[in-house]
């Protein structure tokens, strides 16, 4: 080797050495959120520490619209500021920031959390949108953090610089935990944050089948005992419903259960999260409300754990209204609500409500794009999909003389999904599993059938022609089905196997 030609290689050498240890120290891609409140006041100081998603500018998304159908949103995002360019783009609720230089960057900004005190949007605005007052601070992951467009991150971090001391304190993604504790979340799971502080705020802890259970009430609510009203769904309802789906995999679970502040007349909504359900409530906490908070907290398996399709309104039939039906019947069992509330449930609220509504043979397709501006639509999936629930549960029982039931058809409907999610954590079941288990219970033909006709097409069922099990008989007043359960049938012991 001469000598020019070895000074060229030691000279590659060292070049591609260098080139390999500045690759080496590049920083890794992170998004680092900053978060600080008097306690008083409703701003929220947020600032973000972030690698540039590209070299050139970084595009934030603030907040989600189905999420709430929060169109004026961005209105909530102020005093944002940057040393870079920045440019905001509110109709589409996006940050665009132009960077200077390709070094780690900053941004900051303040959350308005000021109550909007509207009546008609009361559940929409304290539910799906942040909310700071001087006894609650309240925040939905959608609307505190600020998504960045392709940036290479997979967590983010969550960090509190500032709070009052000596408050109560909740974080849904790591129940018990103090607020000066520095959390990582991934961004996949980032709609799962829920973020609780307040003067107000009761933070009670259970243990249902040794997992544990965490409560949050407040103190606003002096027309109700709580505690009382909640103590029957902790020591009944839940360990019901692990039994029911014979599953205790759960690291913790929590129920945020609030009054809403905008409104006094009696309401109910909420909304699921993987570990817990958010609920938001005015007036006595009656039947009704227990029936949402029962819902929603069975939505760990129907709807988070087990959906069916890509997009949650693809098949709400299933993800609601399989889910209400399995709701009631654990109501049922375990001593919650008796025969009587049981009738009135399945002949007001379904079938009275879904065979006098205007929309009630509407295509399946056609219920997302309406489904946030008409009450007829948003109902409708949760009314079609019970009463064909009610249905396929009799189906079963009398196909195998009453060996078996549509808990049996979700058990394994259950089995399959667990199989998918450990090939594949973000896939969802299919039509096609739907079809294939259910088809175990009764002929494929008619599953196939009421499946395009009844639950994608739309058409209701016709009770005329069908037969239920002992003890249940249906009627038709005018053109309304009425269903009538015989004196001495035993509801509870048929709900409880």
């Amino acid at each position: 080797m001469t000598r020019s030609l070895l000074a060229t290689c030691l000279l590659l050498a060292i070049t591609l050495f260098a080139n390999a240890q500045t690759k080496s120290i590049q920083p890794a891609a992170y998004l680092n959120y900053h978060l600080g409140w008097d306690g008083t006041s409703s701003l929220l100081k947020v600032s973000l520490d972030y690698t540039p998603a590209t070299k050139d500018s970084t595009v934030f998304i603030y907040g989600d619209l189905k999420f709430g159908g929060q169109k004026e949103i961005f209105k909530v995002l102020q005093n944002i500021e940057t040393t870079d360019k920045i440019k905001l783009t509110p109709t589409e609720r996006k940050i665009t920031v132009y960077h200077t230089d390709g070094g780690p960057k900053k941004i900051s900004y303040t959350i308005n959390g000021q109550l909007v005190g509207n009546p008609k949007r009361a559940t929409l605005d304290e539910l799906f949108r942040p909310l700071i007052t001087p006894n609650l601070l309240y925040l939905v992951p959608q609307f505190f953090m600020i998504n960045p467009v392709g940036h290479p991150a997979a967590a983010a971090t969550i960090q509190w610089d500032s709070f009052p001391p000596g408050l109560p304190y909740f974080i849904s993604t790591a129940a018990g935990t103090a607020p000066n504790v520095k959390q990582s979340i991934p961004l996949n799971k980032q709609q799962d944050v829920l973020i609780l502080m307040g003067a107000d705020l009761i933070i009670d802890t259970y243990k249902v089948h040794g997992i544990p259970y965490y409560a949050i009430t407040s103190k606003a609510d002096t027309l109700n005992n709580l505690k009382a009203d909640l103590e029957p769904f902790f020591k009944d309802y839940f360990p019901g419903l692990r039994n029911f789906w014979k599953d205790d995999n759960a690291p913790y679970y929590y129920i945020s259960v609030l009054p809403l502040l905008s409104i006094d007349k009696p309401w109910a909504t909420g909304y699921s999260q993987k570990h817990g359900f958010v609920m938001r409530y005015s007036g006595k906490f009656d039947n009704n409300k227990k029936r949402v908070l029962a819902h929603e907290t069975s939505h760990a398996w129907i709807g988070n754990s087990m959906q069916i399709g890509n997009d949650e309104f693809d098949n709400q039939w299933f993800g609601e209204g399989f889910n209400d039906y399995v709701t009631m019947i654990n109501l049922v069992s375990s001593g919650i609500q008796d025969k009587a509330a049981f009738l009135d449930y399945v002949n007001n609220d379904n079938l009275l409500a879904h065979y006098s509504s205007k929309v009630k043979n509407a295509p399946n397709d056609s219920i997302a794009a309406k489904f946030w501006v008409d009450k007829n639509y948003q109902t409708l999936p949760y009314k079609r999909g019970f009463i064909y629930a009610f249905y396929f549960d009799n189906q079963i029982r009398l196909a195998s003389g009453g060996k078996r039931s549509i808990r049996d058809f979700l058990l394994a409907l259950f089995k399959i999904n667990q199989q998918i999610h450990t090939a594949n954590p973000t896939a969802n079941l299919t039509l096609n599993d739907y079809i294939k288990t259910a088809s175990r219970f009764i002929p494929e033909k008619k599953v196939r059938h009421q499946l395009q006709t009844n639950l994608i097409a739309g058409n209701a069922l016709d009770f005329k022609k069908i037969k239920l099990i002992s003890g249940f008989k249906i009627d038709y007043r005018d053109s309304i089905p009425v269903l009538m359960i015989s004196r001495t049938t035993n509801l509870r012991k048929i709900y409880s196997k």
